[in-house]
Order: C-alpha cells, then sequence, then structure tokens
C-alpha cells in the first residue's frame, strides 16, 4: 500500500475521508505529508478534506492554491486565501496568471475580485 504519506495523498486524492482520518490515528501527523495531500485535496475538489488538513497543519496553501486553480476550484481557491486563515495563501497574482492563462474563468474573476477588494481597502 506504500508509505503513511502516500496513503494519506491517495485517500485525498480519491476523496475518502474515513482513510484521511485513519492515517492521522494510524500515524503520528509529524510524519505524514500534509502538503502534498493538500494539494491532491486541492487538486480533486475535496472541500472537506482540504478544511481537515489545513486545521491538522497542512502549511503550502501556495502550492493548494494552484493546485484548486488548475480545476477552477472557485470554493476551494476562496477558501485558501480568505483571511480566516492563519496565514492565507498570498501567491493571488501567480495564480490569478495561472488561471487566466488556462481558462479558469471563475478563478480568475474571483482572484481579480478579491485583489480589487484589498486594493480598495488599503
Amino acid at each position: 500500500m506504500g508509505s503513511p504519506s502516500a496513503q494519506l495523498a491517495r485517500a485525498s486524492r480519491i476523496g475518502d475521508f474515513a482513510a484521511v482520518r485513519r492515517c492521522f490515528l494510524d500515524h503520528d501527523s509529524n510524519t505524514l505529508d500534509l502538503d502534498t495531500a493538500l494539494c491532491a485535496a486541492a487538486s480533486h475538489s475535496h472541500m472537506d478534506i482540504v478544511g481537515f488538513l489545513v486545521t491538522f497543519g497542512a502549511s503550502d496553501l501556495e502550492q493548494a492554491l494552484l493546485c484548486a486553480v488548475l480545476r477552477d476550484n472557485v470554493r476551494i481557491a476562496a477558501y485558501l486565501i480568505s483571511k480566516e486563515r492563519n496565514r492565507p495563501a498570498s501567491n493571488l497574482k501567480e495564480a490569478q496568471m495561472l488561471a487566466s492563462n488556462i481558462g479558469s474563468l471563475n478563478c480568475d474573476w474571483m482572484l481579480m475580485a478579491h485583489y480589487r477588494r484589498g486594493q480598495r481597502e488599503s
């Protein structure tokens, strides 16, 4: 079945929330590659797993944001840049450029609106 991190990444990719939780119960979370699992969940639109992984310490929100943008997943992208995060994803320009270049129109619009809202608040 592979390493615990590989099991977590696979469970995150396929959206098996029970298997994700089992990885945390069976293994020390410090030994799990949470960021790879986060990107897998973001790439395959598993919002519940994205939230769980962020809550339990996944920290590479920038890469996860790009993974969400690749699939034009606005809900996950908005979650990752939300000011509710302790450290929200900060690569907004890169993500917006990616969205624009690959035709992820929903993410492109949302990221642009978020950027403009930030400008008005400053």
